[in-house]
């Protein structure tokens, strides 16, 4: 399927934006975003440990501190102009796909900021 991708893309954000190993530190573990998924396919058919809407929380705080942080980001050029629409996409986020697309928007405009950065020096 192509939620082990997407879960995987949340994992490498989280992980490129604190420069961190994985691990629950920060959220930068794939199997959050994965349980997000198996969530949305057996809906209401098992218990969870963790509410579904509990989890989900849990995943877009760790993406608003992921984004605030590279907000603040000095060495991307206008890093608030790139981000805050991201922030305020995220606040409108209702389900996993909406925070998997934020996900790939971000590391999308990590890699151009970066490549713009490379080419500038």
């Amino acid at each position: 399927m192509n939620y082990y991708r997407k879960s995987r893309n949340y994992e490498l954000f989280i992980r490129k934006v604190y420069n961190c190993e994985k691990g629950r530190k920060f959220g930068a573990d794939e199997s959050l975003f994965m349980e997000l998924f198996l969530n949305e396919i057996h809906k209401n058919k098992t218990k969870y440990r963790v509410p579904p809407e509990r989890q989900f929380f849990k995943v877009k705080m760790y993406m608003q501190k992921a984004l605030i942080t590279l907000r603040k980001r000095k060495k991307y050029t206008n890093s608030n102009d790139h981000f805050m629409p991201l922030l305020q996409k995220l606040d409108c986020a209702t389900n996993v796909n909406d925070l998997s697309a934020i996900v790939n928007i971000s590391i999308a405009k990590m890699i151009k900021l970066e490549n713009e950065l490379r080419t500038a020096g």
